[in-house]
């Protein structure tokens, strides 16, 4: 998956649940402070709506994230 700024979070967190981590590094706790409304909006939206200090760094470790092959459990 290619993270940009049009991706959703909705979309992000279907296909990997574990982005909630590389969201909390970056300041954002989805669980306490992204209403579940904002899950349908793009990235560049939520910037401001769920405290996204550096949007670009938080792109650029979700990518990092979905490059890196997922961990099954076995």
């Amino acid at each position: 998956m290619n993270i940009t700024e049009t991706t959703t979070l909705k979309e992000i967190l279907n296909a990997r649940p574990d982005a909630i981590a590389v969201f909390l590094k970056h300041g954002v706790d989805i669980p306490s402070e992204c209403d579940e409304s904002v899950h349908d909006c793009e990235l560049t939206i939520c910037e401001g709506m769920c405290h996204i200090e550096n949007l670009d760094a938080l792109i650029l470790d979700l990518q990092a994230l979905f490059d890196e092959p997922q961990q099954t459990s076995a």
